[in-house]
């Protein structure tokens, strides 16, 4: 009796687990969509060195602004924003997730660019949403001027 118990126990408890993961899950999800139509508000919004605004963003200062409509505070620099959230494989983007870039020189080793990421394929390439020197616009990451200045990718929504 005690192990019929034990193991009535022990499928409730992980199915419990499992709904646990679905509905954190859904909430990710329910977020992203919430961030990217956020975003797309801003297509056309000029550049503007140090911009934080919607008057005018730089790259992180653009990323930080949307995060904080879903309640992510956010650190103000690219490099600062490169350090938080938990490292993603390329291929297992999901929307929402930061991708990092070199920046103009594709030679360096340093990061100076930061997007989001809107459409992910399980192949490791991905559509992005950023603030660029000429607005914020979506961009590809298999344009030649994106694909040589990957680096990394973060995951901030649901990595509180």
């Amino acid at each position: 009796m005690k192990k019929f118990i034990y193991i009535i126990f022990c499928f409730v408890s992980f199915t419990s687990c499992v709904t646990s993961k679905q509905v954190i899950q859904k909430k990710n999800e329910r977020e992203a969509k919430e961030l990217i139509e956020y975003a797309n508000k801003y297509i056309n919004v000029p550049y503007l060195s140090g911009g934080t605004t919607a008057k005018g963003f730089d790259c992180s200062g653009y990323v930080q602004f949307v995060y904080k409509k879903i309640g992510y505070s956010l650190p103000r620099t690219t490099q600062e924003q490169s350090k938080i959230g938990e490292k993603v494989d390329k291929k297992n983007l999901e929307a929402g997730d930061l991708v990092f870039f070199k920046g103009k020189n594709s030679k360096s080793r340093e990061i100076g660019h930061v997007g989001i990421v809107t459409k992910p394929n399980k192949k490791g390439k991905f559509e992005f949403i950023h603030a660029a020197n000429t607005g914020v616009r979506m961009d590809d990451s298999e344009t030649s001027y994106y694909k040589v200045r990957y680096v990394k990718a973060r995951r901030i929504i649901g990595s509180r």
